[in-house]
């Protein structure tokens, strides 16, 4: 049965063990591969917007989750080395499936360009930090719509880290100062965000893409904030969808409707009764590094859009999946078994100091 929020707090009927989160977020990552294959595909660009609003919402809820994932890790060394498990491993392994595997033969098979050892082994080397310096392979993709990128979904996970990295600091101030640390910065994003989409302060543009990225993921760590606080019901999602929608239709950045959008997310995690999609296979962060290579791949064997859009789109899907499975069955799954690894070792060190105390 689905919970009464018209008089309930998100902590009180927010279920950590069972919400539908997992599908949101593949439904996000979907979103994206969608918003991206028009572009790739040689479309256009008419739906690119979604794919931003898609990356507000995958930060939001991140937010939200990693805010709470602090708060219940064991130290700050636990805490990182969750979010190292969780990112980096999928994330190593698509640069050397895409340098090493999906480009040469894309290269042999698909027209995608000469592949060189020497080239994917830079494009490996050169993002190893989960920043993306060499997006491309020697060359590689020069004739696609989208030329010289292989996998342009990637450039999130730098901002994503530079997030997590933000949390785990701000974890070392106490209670009031942490939150009213967490509420400047959300403020601060999100004025920076507002002056540049409104034309009125010159902003570079990795500060202006960041301040977006962190309002979102700000957003969702201040509902976790005040879970016990915040009442959801239908006349509070009602505003929220309208603030989304409205702004949407205005072409405002992503960014200035984050809280809202972080809102409706988190009601929808309670509302919808997708609890079991994803709850023991998490293919989302699969599908979202994945689908960009699979649709650049995809695009040197379509040219010139010889198939109608919703045929790429759903070529795409049929390519990313079993790539998205393998990375959560192979990779992804079993580094997030070692999750707990500093958590025992800190649990250890207390029972042998309780040891030695008593002797």
């Amino acid at each position: 049965m689905v919970p009464n929020l018209t008089r309930s707090s998100l902590g009180a009927v927010f279920d950590p063990r069972a919400n539908s989160l997992n599908a949101l977020r593949l439904a996000l990552a979907l979103l994206v591969l969608v918003a991206h294959a028009a572009e790739l595909g040689g479309y256009g660009r008419e739906l690119q917007p979604l794919g931003a609003w898609a990356v507000t919402g995958f930060f939001c809820i991140s937010g939200y989750l990693i805010t709470g994932s602090r708060e219940h890790s064991a130290s700050l060394r636990d805490f990182l080395w969750r979010r190292f498990l969780r990112i980096y491993p999928g994330f190593l392994t698509t640069l050397v499936v895409v340098a090493f595997v999906i480009a040469p033969a894309a290269g042999r098979w698909a027209g995608a360009g000469e592949w060189s050892p020497q080239g994917a082994t830079s494009y490996v080397l050169r993002n190893l930090a989960v920043w993306i310096f060499q997006p491309d392979i020697d060359g590689m993709l020069g004739s696609t719509p989208f030329p010289g990128v292989w996998n342009g979904s990637l450039w999130t996970l730098g901002y994503e880290a530079l997030c997590y990295l933000i949390v785990g600091a701000l974890s070392l101030f106490p209670g009031r100062p942490r939150r009213v640390c967490i509420v400047v910065l959300f403020l601060v994003s999100t004025v920076i965000v507002g002056l540049h989409s409104a034309g009125i302060a010159v902003v570079p543009g990795t500060v202006s893409t960041f301040s977006g990225l962190l309002s979102s993921f700000l957003a969702g760590g201040l509902l976790y904030l005040c879970r016990d606080h915040v009442v959801f019901h239908g006349a509070a999602d009602v505003v929220a969808a309208t603030l989304v929608v409205a702004l949407a239709a205005l072409g405002v950045a992503p960014g200035l409707a984050s809280l809202p959008v972080a809102s409706l997310l988190m009601s929808a995690s309670v509302r919808l009764p997708l609890a079991r999609i994803g709850t023991r296979n998490d293919i989302s962060y699969g599908v979202y590094i994945y689908a960009f290579p699979a649709q650049q791949v995809l695009a040197c064997l379509f040219p010139d859009t010889v198939l109608p859009l919703w045929a790429f789109i759903g070529l795409s899907i049929a390519v990313t999946l079993p790539l998205a499975w393998a990375s959560w069955l192979f990779v992804e799954r079993p580094a997030l078994r070692a999750k707990s690894l500093f958590a025992r070792t800190a649990r250890s060190r207390h029972i042998d100091r309780g040891s030695t105390l008593s002797a």
